[in-house]
């Protein structure tokens, strides 16, 4: 079944959904006035039936017309990048299509194409495409070719249109059947997934026939590679947010967010953990009926078998189309990010005010456990020792505790707060004097390193004497050899708990 023949089958189920929809309500209606004629009490339940269902329709209907879709991110205009701009004109042509009116950069692993479109898309719009930042960082100037081919290809085929229209009429749908109950609401489901059983089926030949699109603009090789690297690229991303995004606001520095993301991917061992994971991650990748894209696999499987030839690739890094990135990508990025998180700085800076902060957070609170519990009366590190050494720990640690945890795994969650909270009180006076200080590693967490260049694992370290209180002194010993003064407490700048465990 051609694309064309299934797109306008799930029209044609869409109409049908609304003229069964009107017949009911019609002759809901038709019954409850004939039964009210003739006097009968039966009526006035038809009355109640017919309009609970025009409720229903009535309110869904106003819902999702009244919904538009709203550009965000941060717009890229052609004078500012024209090179990029060109690109994506050049792109429109070989797909045969009116390309993008606006631009915008967006903080997702994504590409997508939309258009403001009125009548339910049957009036043609403002066009919107939208260019996820870490593409740039990630992809090179022929994948993004390839993905952005991919795109455009969906506007020369008609494909925003067509989810114009299904878009509004499925969610009108979707909100219209959750309004029904008993025999019409579930008759009312199985036609709804009737729909979406055909609707996804031509969403899927359209992703395939927009992948086609996609080698015309790039060749086989990119379009292939782009499409293979896209899942783990998205895994890449959200991780290098949690663990080094996630440090900016502790630092109060605005990142570098393309520039880091870049380093990311490019670390020789963030590069052989993502090559390794790719393959298994495409073969694992879940296929359903009512799936909208093909799975990967099976579009790279196709691309293969198409007679088109290949092309050269551009390996530059996809950013190499931006115009001074060096000046233009800080001003794209900060309408991307929070506002207000501080100046400009490298990541080697804020990984190194961020370190500090939590340290400094983390002995806060480790002091005023220590003196909110009684246990000791100034929270210094040393009182905290001699409490924990006294079989103290888990009174300290319980605050900040679950206390619907069984006995045993609450007495291990505290080994594991109390050696995060003394390694970090520690740690932080190694830094305070100027001995230490936290050192950016794309390959893993941060690293704390002494001035005379050797990493220091506190936690390891630490655990072994909170887990056996019996090896407190050897702990003792080896913060007397560092010059570490045990006995200063750290000053309590908040009321609240701010344990902070799983920033690093």
């Amino acid at each position: 079944m051609g694309v064309r023949l299934r797109a306008g089958l799930s029209v044609v189920l869409l109409i049908g959904f609304f003229v069964l929809i009107t017949g009911l309500i019609a002759g809901f209606a038709g019954l409850a006035i004939y039964a009210l004629a003739t006097g009968r009490l039966a009526g006035i339940k038809l009355v109640i039936v017919a309009g609970i269902v025009i409720f229903a329709i009535g309110g869904a209907l106003y819902k999702v017309l009244k919904h538009r879709p709203q550009p965000h991110g941060a717009a890229i205009t052609r004078a500012e990048q024209p090179e990029l701009w060109r690109m994506i004109d050049e792109l429109a042509v070989i797909a045969n299509t009116r390309g993008p009116d606006e631009i915008r950069l967006v903080p997702e692993v994504n590409a997508a194409v939309w258009e403001d479109s009125k009548l339910l898309g049957l009036r043609p719009g403002r066009r919107y495409m939208e260019i996820g930042l870490p593409l740039l960082a990630g992809l090179t100037t022929s994948e993004l070719r390839a993905v952005l081919g991919h795109e455009l290809g969906h506007y020369s085929h008609g494909h925003t249109k067509y989810a114009a229209v299904t878009y509004r009429a499925s969610a009108t749908m979707a909100h219209t059947v959750d309004g029904l109950d008993g025999l019409i609401g579930w008759l009312m489901r199985m036609y709804m997934k009737l729909y979406f059983l055909v609707a996804r089926s031509a969403n899927r030949a359209q992703e395939l026939q927009a992948d086609a699109l996609a080698v015309r603009a790039a060749g086989k090789s990119a379009a292939r590679s782009a499409l293979g690297k896209m899942p783990t690229l998205d895994m890449a991303w959200a991780h290098f947010n949690r663990s080094y995004v996630g440090l900016v606001g502790q630092a109060g520095r605005t990142p570098e967010l393309l520039l880091g993301f870049n380093s990311y991917l490019t670390n020789a061992t963030r590069r052989a953990e993502l090559a390794q994971l790719q393959g298994g991650m495409l073969d694992a990748e879940p296929a359903s009926k009512y799936d909208s894209h093909p799975p990967i696999r099976v579009r790279i499987a196709t691309i293969d078998q198409m007679a088109e030839p290949d092309q050269a690739a551009d390996n530059r890094q996809a950013w190499a189309l931006l115009r001074q990135p060096e000046r233009t990508v800080p001003q794209l990025e900060s309408q991307l990010l929070i506002s207000d998180l501080g100046p400009r700085a490298s990541w080697e800076e804020i990984v190194r005010l961020a370190g500090a902060a939590i340290d400094k957070n983390n002995a806060e609170t480790l002091t005023k456990l220590a003196t909110n519990s009684g246990i000791t009366q100034t929270g210094s590190l040393d009182e905290v020792l001699t409490a924990i050494e006294q079989g103290k720990g888990l009174a300290i640690a319980s605050p900040v505790l679950d206390d619907d945890m069984h006995p045993h795994d609450k007495q291990q969650a505290a080994v594991e707060v109390l050696t995060q909270l003394v390694s970090d009180t520690i740690s932080l006076a190694l830094i305070s004097s100027g001995r230490a200080a936290y050192q950016l590693d794309w390959s893993g967490p941060m690293r704390l390193r002494l001035t005379d260049g050797s990493v220091l694992n506190l936690p390891e370290l630490v655990e072994p004497a909170i887990a056996e209180p019996v090896q407190i002194p050897v702990l003792r010993e080896w913060i007397a050899r560092m010059g570490v003064i045990a006995q200063t407490a750290v000053a309590q700048q908040s009321s609240k708990w701010t344990y902070n465990p799983s920033a690093r």
